[in-house]
């Protein structure tokens, strides 16, 4: 009896085993601290799927080199812009199938973005996610640095007598983010391949001593007071923002956002050609464009979403009203453009300028 009792727990076990390992598995790659990890939950319940989230990713280069070697059977990206832009001239990417999607409608999402992705073309390939700007975040401890920032803008960062004394300064370690700054500043097209004012972007940021390059890491410096003003992504100001507030820390920062010049982004779920599962890859964007997670996930993650109603909801929203009607927070009202693919020889140019510049 003992071994026979042995023999079906062997296989009972076993059983449970291959049931484990037959379950469906879809692979998201991702930014860090970008997606609402309950809500993941929930869709791995609702589909009996595991989500594999690898939110590694702290660059569209990074996601696009992983997406080209096929380094993961990846079944969901969000990347950026310009990003998509290669992705689908490179054949990267798989269309989407608008009949999967029941909770899709071009109307419900902010006309803009739909504007910003027809330049493009990048409606067949993608499905926005959360949009934003570029800002200049700020020590509002710092005397003299508020005022600076908001009357000149985008200056602070190449001229030097533009800010107080001994102020302390962060640039965006990315090639295409410190050259777009320094073209915001000259007055010039960020999606320029002129070379003339790509080498007058160069000149610019050579001719100023930044004390800290940086990533993210950028926005902590501020908010801890060890740099006085930095180039941020308005959705990174917002995330440390959250988590001032909800900690009940005191904000002793800021930012400003340039309206009449700028850099306007959107991040979008796109499926790979790496994919192995795309029903349920198209079951996941879906997921995310009801209404009540795209609610869930806004609020959580603190940047501001593309879909109309979503946003009008959080604006009702006493509890993050800090955030949502901050002057920074819609990118809507700002004159701005987004990053379009240059091609790889200006992508090479502008790595170039970079390494040249922190030499």
């Amino acid at each position: 009896m003992k071994k026979l009792f042995g023999f079906i727990t062997f296989f009972v076990a076993l059983f449970i085993i291959s049931g484990c390992s037959s379950q469906e598995k879809l692979y998201v790659l991702n930014w860090a601290q970008y997606i609402n990890e309950d809500l993941i939950e929930k869709f791995e319940e609702d589909n009996n799927v595991e989500v594999i989230l690898d939110d590694t990713a702290d660059s569209n280069e990074i996601m696009y080199t992983r997406i080209k070697n096929s380094t993961q059977p990846y079944d969901i990206v969000i990347p950026s812009d310009y990003m998509i832009d290669r992705l689908r001239q490179e054949d990267l990417l798989e269309k989407i199938d608008y009949d999967l999607l029941s909770n899709y409608s071009e109307s419900n999402f902010d006309s803009k973005v739909v504007a910003l992705m027809q330049e493009i073309n990048a409606k067949e390939y993608s499905v926005p996610y959360f949009w934003g700007t570029l800002g200049i975040m700020y020590n509002k401890t710092k005397e003299g640095v508020e005022e600076a920032v908001e009357t000149n803008s985008w200056d602070v960062f190449f001229e030097k007598d533009k800010l107080p004394v001994n102020s302390r300064v962060g640039m965006y370690l990315s090639s295409r983010d410190a050259i777009a700054a320094a073209e915001l500043y000259l007055n010039e097209d960020i999606n320029s391949k002129d070379l003339d004012v790509l080498n007058a972007a160069k000149d610019a940021l050579k001719n100023f001593d930044y004390n800290q390059w940086g990533t993210d890491d950028l926005k902590e410096l501020v908010a801890q007071k060890n740099l006085d003003v930095a180039l941020v992504y308005s959705g990174d100001f917002f995330d440390v923002l959250y988590n001032y507030l909800d900690n009940e820390m005191e904000v002793t920062f800021d930012m400003f956002v340039p309206q009449d010049k700028n850099n306007v982004w959107y991040d979008s779920m796109v499926i790979p050609k790496t994919t192995k599962n795309k029903e349920l890859a198209h079951k996941f964007i879906d997921f995310f464009l009801d209404f009540d997670n795209a609610l869930e996930n806004a609020s959580e993650i603190g940047y501001c979403p593309t879909l109309s109603s979503v946003y009008q909801e959080m604006l009702l929203d006493e509890s993050i009203e800090d955030v949502v009607t901050h002057p920074g927070y819609y990118p809507g009202e700002v004159n701005g453009i987004s990053y379009q693919y240059l091609g790889a020889d200006i992508h090479t140019k502008m790595d170039d300028i970079l390494t040249d510049v922190r030499s």
